[in-house]
């Protein structure tokens, strides 16, 4: 019997033995990664890790990796060159941080992905307190569940292509930043940001997704292609900036925010089914571009419902303006009844209810 004891006294201290060597950190320091190569339980990236072309790098679930500067005092980071497939689980996230005590925006670079068009992968990762959380050039990634919080710019691209799905990007001082390339983010959630989104030259399809209490604009847009599905502009300052470009926003919501909702110049754009309501000023301001306004429904909004800054005519019939009286839904309309260097605004028909299929 005291040698069972002995033995069981002997196994536990050698299973706590294991589990302190699983938590010790694995450090590197300027390395580049020229083999396969996984990492798990706490890594320490001092300076830079670059993963090579032909290589891939996985990331266990439940990794958490601080990044501390080497004596050069430059930004540590992470540079994809070759592949990363970094899967957490919900349970067990995979994080990448910064190893300072009290980090804040910019205490390290973030994830560089340069010219690699292979699968790179980042599901249900939280990446936080980097200069810029992701910096793609030339390279293409699929981010499932991924939280980007705390960030200088929480996602940037150049000539890449990303595909978002879940996941979250708030406190950022500009949250998505994308030039000449594509996006597609379903169910994703922009919150909290200086700006939004910033976008130029580039093909952005978004489904489910909301933009929300984002301090200066939620959605700019510079001579895009836009497909905007459901979800909503709520709670920003100005909602969303359109400038130059074309495509549509259906069944999507823009609420509460403090100034304009949508503001459009020079923008072909359709927007259909729409809900605009309690916008502390101008629902849809519309310069130029010839926009389609049909089947949206129009409520409490401070401002006017729509303001033509131009001197182009505007067609916005069949849309429910929150009555069927034409004194009031004239009332909410500034166009050349009012300002006789204005385009005219074509109301007529109107909607005499709300449409029936809102978001």
């Amino acid at each position: 019997m005291k040698a069972f004891f002995t033995a069981c006294i002997i196994m536990i201290c050698l299973s706590s033995v294991a589990s302190a060597a699983e938590q010790k950190a694995v450090e590197y320091d300027g390395v580049v990664l020229n083999e396969d190569s996984t990492w798990r339980g706490y890594v320490i990236v001092r300076g830079f890790v670059v993963v090579a072309p032909q290589t891939t790098l996985r990331i266990d679930p439940g990794t958490v990796i601080h990044f501390a500067s080497d004596s050069s005092r430059q930004l540590p980071s992470l540079i994809v060159q070759g592949r990363i497939h970094a899967a957490g689980t919900a349970e067990h996230p995979i994080i990448l941080t910064s190893d300072r005590s009290k980090a804040g925006r910019g205490s390290w670079g973030g994830l560089v992905f340069l010219s690699t068009e292979k699968r790179n992968l980042l599901e249900q990762c939280r990446i936080e307190y980097a200069e810029t959380g992701i910096d793609l050039q030339f390279s293409t990634l699929t981010l499932q569940g991924v939280s980007i919080v705390q960030t200088r710019t929480a996602l940037m691209a150049h000539d890449s292509v990303v595909q978002m799905s879940g996941g979250t990007v708030t406190d950022a001082e500009t949250g998505i930043e994308m030039h000449n390339s594509e996006l597609d983010a379903r169910e994703t959630t922009v919150a909290s940001c200086q700006r939004g989104y910033l976008l130029s030259k580039s093909a952005v399809a978004l489904t489910s997704s909301k933009i929300i209490n984002n301090r200066h604009t939620g959605f700019e847009a510079d001579e895009c292609r836009i497909k905007i599905t459901g979800g909503g502009f709520s709670g920003n300052a100005t909602g969303a900036r359109i400038t130059g470009g074309e495509g549509q926003i259906f069944m999507s919501r823009f609420l509460k925010n403090g100034q304009t909702a949508l503001s459009l110049s020079g923008s072909r754009i359709k927007i259909q089914r729409c809900l605009f309501v309690e916008n502390e000023q101008d629902a849809i301001k519309t310069e130029g571009g010839r926009p389609l306004f049909q089947n949206n429904a129009f409520s409490s909004n401070g401002g006017f419902n729509i303001y033509n800054a131009g001197h182009e005519v505007v067609a916005a019939r069949q849309n429910w303006w929150g009555s069927a009286n034409q004194q009031q839904i004239a009332q909410k309309i500034y166009d050349t009844a009012r300002d006789g260097n204005a385009g005219a605004v074509l109301v007529f028909p109107w909607l005499t209810e709300m449409p029936q299929l809102m978001p």
